[in-house]
């Protein structure tokens, strides 16, 4: 299945979310949703202060291998003119 470039933006979303270590990402607009059902994303959540009397739960969407697979691929490498790699 291609992805077209606004499920790939949000499979960014959630590739940078969880980088920076804010995974579960939330969301409730409906190309996640879609996303989970297709098998790139799946439901996630996180507790904190589960010894206290009121945890907070966290619930929104982490990566599956497949998705990262997935907007990894789809990543360019960046190549200079004669094919090499312009990193140093």
């Amino acid at each position: 299945m291609a992805l077209a470039k606004r499920e790939l933006a949000a499979l960014e979303k959630v590739f940078a979310a969880e980088v920076a270590g804010r995974i579960p990402f939330q969301s409730k607009a409906k190309v996640y949703a879609d996303l989970a059902e297709a098998g790139y994303l799946q439901p996630d959540s996180r507790t904190f202060g589960a010894g206290s009397r009121f945890p907070v739960i966290v619930a929104g969407y982490a990566l599956t291998h497949w998705g990262r697979y997935t907007y990894c691929a789809s990543c360019g490498t960046e190549e200079g003119e004669d094919g090499t790699d312009s990193a140093p």
